[in-house]
């Protein structure tokens, strides 16, 4: 029965300490408990520190994303995407709601990392530079069973430093998201950060991905995702390979954050600033309806080090020959 149901990509999952059901491309909504203090890998309940000054601008990628993107590799899994990302100029309109209370939000700083500061990382989690393999990123290292890669930041697409583990610890996937979790939890990778539990199944039905959405609190405005360079929600992948004893997961690594408080546009210079955007309406220019707003965080590159910043993700969807396209327009949320 599981076999068949996971044919028709439809699986009951119940999540770390229990859910409800959801389908192979559900969410679930959980909420880490913090430490206090500064916190290693997310934002804390600290108080702002005082991180000022002019920010780097954030901006969506313009031209279709590597295929070498972690995501895109990681175990060799393909997943399919429900409509194509469209990079090309469109003429906007503008035709949903967006509320913002909010008026100063946070931004959050972090230093490059160091070889010193994977070393440290990895005996965090039981593991010891591995001589023996081949040198990756800041350093290769072997536990109990596992490998970790910890890799530094890239720019091209902007990505913060990451850790990639695989173990070969049999995982019995046949609670993924439980799997995902205590996998997680064993190697002291549990995200201290608020997150969003997304599951998603390869397109061969032979591997199931499990992603811990990162999450920002922002008070009574809500929780914000964190996207990446294409307007994607992403955290903490766990890939399982069903039938196989391999796991696999990647995800940003703990780093300490810097924090300060930013005045914010309003939703009207934020819509205003969205139309800015469009291009002269013409016949091979397709028009969108930008019908959905949010505020997310987005990672902006800067040097030594990098800083997690508000925006406003514009959305919508058009129709050509026969493809649904979906057209993101950012706008940087800090007041200029």
């Amino acid at each position: 029965m599981l076999v068949l149901a996971i044919g028709i990509g439809i699986i009951s999952l119940r999540g770390p300490g229990g859910g409800g059901g959801s389908t192979a491309t559900s969410r679930e909504s959980r909420t880490a408990p913090f430490a206090g203090g500064t916190t290693a890998s997310g934002n804390g309940p600290k108080a702002p520190t005082n991180l000022s000054g002019p920010l780097p601008t954030p901006a969506l990628t313009q031209a279709a994303p590597s295929p070498n993107l972690p995501t895109r590799t990681i175990n060799g899994g393909a997943y399919d995407a429900s409509y194509s990302l469209y990079f090309g100029p469109t003429a906007l309109t503008w035709a949903g709601q967006l509320n913002v209370t909010a008026t100063n939000l946070p931004v959050y700083r972090f230093q490059e990392p160091t070889r010193a500061d994977a070393d440290r990382f990895a005996a965090s989690i039981g593991a010891a530079p591995a001589p023996n393999l081949p040198r990756e990123g800041l350093g290769v290292y072997s536990g109990p069973n596992f490998v970790v890669v910890v890799s530094g930041s890239t720019f091209q697409p902007p990505l913060e430093p990451t850790f990639r583990l695989t173990d070969t610890t049999p995982n019995g996937a046949t609670d993924p998201v439980g799997v995902a979790a205590a996998y997680l939890s064993a190697h002291g990778l549990r995200p201290t950060w608020p997150y969003q539990i997304q599951t998603r199944q390869s397109i061969d039905s032979k591997s199931i991905r499990v992603t811990f959405l990162r999450l920002f609190d922002l008070g009574t405005q809500g929780q914000a995702n964190l996207v990446d360079s294409v307007g994607s929600a992403y955290g903490i992948e766990v890939d399982l390979s069903g039938g196989q004893t391999r796991a696999v997961a990647l995800g940003p690594l703990p780093l300490t954050l810097d924090s300060g408080n930013y005045p914010i546009i309003t939703a009207d210079q934020a819509i205003h600033s969205a139309l800015a955007q469009s291009a002269a309406p013409g016949s091979n220019i397709p028009a969108v309806r930008l019908t959905g707003a949010d505020l997310v965080y987005i990672l902006v590159p800067a040097g030594d080090h990098s800083y997690y910043e508000p925006a406003f993700l514009f959305s919508g969807l058009f129709t050509d020959s026969g493809t649904t396209y979906v057209k993101r327009v950012l706008v940087p949320a800090v007041a200029p």
